[in-house]
């Protein structure tokens, strides 16, 4: 079989631009050469050459030819265009790809609003509504909290959480509390970009935004702090949602501060075990009810004063207060990079100095994680110690966390040396991603599993200390796309820029099609979509424009490669969740990625 494999949903006119010719059972191109034709005409308007790459891993997927068209930039400028396709003369004949466009924006203008009523499909309405404006506790805590609104988590997950996967304390992700944030942010990035189309969907962003800090200040606690997780939904997911959906917590007194597990007779369950820490969701819920505040619209139910007393106030609790909330006792990197965006936007909005001080604190933590690899390149620790930080979902935050700092900070030393930090660490993340044969571009990752032992490689590890949870990780990748784009912006080194500008475009056409599989991870756009399925029904449907969690190594092998879309996949595999579930930061790093490309 022989394929041509492009980002199905088109290609901006002055990206970096790429296809892969992909031949399994032994057939080959005929020549060296391939052609770019206009769909209608037919006229050919390109001709390029094919670049051979040498076997990925143990993927087994078959060869790979390259093919790069950057140069090609037709429809500058404008919101329309041509539909493009590429011919290649094999052995077996012509093989040709599906249409595509080329033109100005065409991912922010035909994937944008569809990703932002993803979100808005995803708010909590109905019979949960109701349930969530009168909550209870799961487990000893008694009363009741009113934590309506929200966003339902994944496809098979209609919880709500401001964090996920606490196992071990390495690998906490934001989520709702993120979606907010972002929704903000890319109202400053539309800003700045001049794309005069955009107003009217800056109305509906807004709205989404303001949905969405009104349901943080819900989450509030009396501490100070912010109710984590729930309402739940599980472990039953067919049982009656009065029984069900509660207002979760964690149990405390699970590692101990040497990181050994404690013996389960002695975990705890306090009034801390439901509520957030910075990097429980606490950082970015702070930082974005201070963009709120910037904000005013019509669907706010507080005024911007309180929202930012509000935002005030629980950072300034959780300061003070983080260790009690953090899985191990201790602040690490996470923690720190969730603080410095809370202080950055404390910052803007209020323009207190005291708070521009934080940040001070905060960026100069984060850059004492970092451990150099070479003179020009490293990664940052995880904590005290030379553990790699990696994420499955939000890779990409440290840095950008850094680069936000930079932004507001007046003294130039400073300024030039979290920028510097930021960019050793994206060298270290490129020069990993090229070090090995790589034709699609694909992150590679600095890891450590349970035991201790380090390895680079494509994708999240089996053996994390979160095992067995695992799953596609579409989320890093596009945070780290978002990270480098922002990057792109302030760095003085123009090679470093184009670099960066390569490996964002990647990311972001691995996830819309250029890839092994030829899926198009945005569901209900372009081909070859995964079909969620649990217990081989189909009884949670994804919803247009979710992004799933995409492809991960193979089950028996961290060198091979799996993608399980349909029961046709793998017989014994009864629930996809891991490649096909539709997950909220997926989407969310998707609109932070786009939004800075033309910044």
């Amino acid at each position: 079989m022989i394929r041509i494999l492009i980002n199905q949903l088109g290609y901006d006119s002055e990206d970096t631009k790429k296809a892969i010719l992909q031949a399994t059972n032994g057939e080959r191109p005929a020549e060296d050469t391939f052609t770019i034709i206009e769909e209608l005409t037919e006229e050919v308007v390109y001709q390029g050459t094919l670049i051979p790459a040498d076997p990925v891993a143990r993927w087994n997927q078959g060869d790979f030819y390259v093919m790069r068209f950057s140069d090609f930039q037709p429809g500058k400028g404008q919101n329309f265009g041509h539909f493009y396709k590429i011919r290649v003369r094999t052995d077996a004949g012509m093989a040709e790809s599906s249409p595509f466009q080329i033109y100005g924006n065409v991912l922010e203008y035909t994937t944008l609003s569809s990703v932002m009523y993803y979100f808005k499909s995803q708010r909590v309405t109905g019979e949960y509504e109701k349930i969530d404006r009168c909550l209870k506790f799961k487990g000893p805590r008694e009363g009741t909290v009113d934590l309506h609104g929200g966003w339902n988590d994944a496809t098979g997950d209609i919880g709500v959480h401001l964090t996920h996967q606490t196992v071990s304390g390495f690998f906490n992700v934001q989520q709702g509390n993120l979606a907010v944030f972002t929704f903000y942010k890319l109202i400053e990035l539309i800003e700045q970009s001049s794309w005069q189309y955009y107003a009217i969907f800056n109305r509906r962003i807004l709205d989404e935004a303001a949905y969405g800090a009104n349901w943080l200040m819900r989450r509030r606690a009396p501490s100070g702090s912010f109710f984590k997780a729930g309402p739940l939904r599980l472990p039953d997911a067919y049982e009656l949602s009065e029984v069900t959906r509660k207002c979760g917590f964690e149990y405390k007194n699970t590692i101990g501060a040497d990181r050994r597990p404690i013996p389960q007779e002695q975990w705890a369950i306090t009034d801390e075990s439901y509520e957030a820490s910075l990097r429980g969701g606490g950082g970015y819920a702070v930082a974005a009810l201070a963009m709120a505040a910037r904000y005013p619209y019509a669907s706010q139910e507080y005024s911007s004063q309180e929202y930012l007393d509000a935002a005030r106030e629980s950072f300034l609790y959780l300061e003070e207060n983080n260790e009690k909330y953090t899985k191990d006792g201790k602040w690490n990197l996470m923690d720190e990079y969730c603080a410095l965006e809370a202080c950055v936007e404390l910052y803007r909005t209020s323009r207190e100095f005291g708070f521009m001080r934080r940040a001070r604190t905060y960026a100069d933590k984060i850059i004492g994680h970092y451990i150099g690899k070479t003179e020009r390149s490293g990664y940052l620790s995880h904590d005290e110690t030379d553990r790699p930080f990696f994420s499955p979902a939000e890779e990409g935050a440290p840095v950008m966390a850094l680069l936000h700092y930079a932004e507001i900070e007046k003294e130039a030393p400073r300024r030039e040396r979290a920028i510097d930090t930021a960019e050793k660490v994206m060298r270290f993340l490129l020069e990993m991603t090229n070090r090995v044969s790589n034709p699609f571009g694909y992150a590679r990752e600095y890891t450590q599993d349970k035991e201790g032992r380090r390895k680079e490689q494509f994708f999240f590890p089996h053996n994390s200390d979160d095992a067995p949870w695992w799953q596609g990780e579409n989320a890093r990748i596009l945070s780290l796309a978002a990270a480098a784009r922002l990057l792109m912006g302030v760095t003085k080194d123009a090679e470093l820029a184009g670099e960066l500008q390569g490996f964002a475009d990647d990311q972001v056409a691995w996830v819309l099609g250029l890839n092994p599989y030829d899926s198009c991870m945005m569901i209900n756009r372009g081909r070859h979509n995964p079909e969620y399925f649990f217990r081989y029904q189909y009884d949670f449907i994804g919803v247009p424009c979710g992004i799933v969690n995409g492809i991960t190594s193979a089950f028996d092998d961290d060198e091979g490669i799996e993608y399980i879309a349909s029961p046709l996949d793998d017989p014994q595999v009864d629930d996809n969740w891991r490649w096909a579930e539709e997950w909220l930061p997926h989407a969310i790093w998707y609109l932070h990625a786009v939004g800075l490309k033309k910044r």
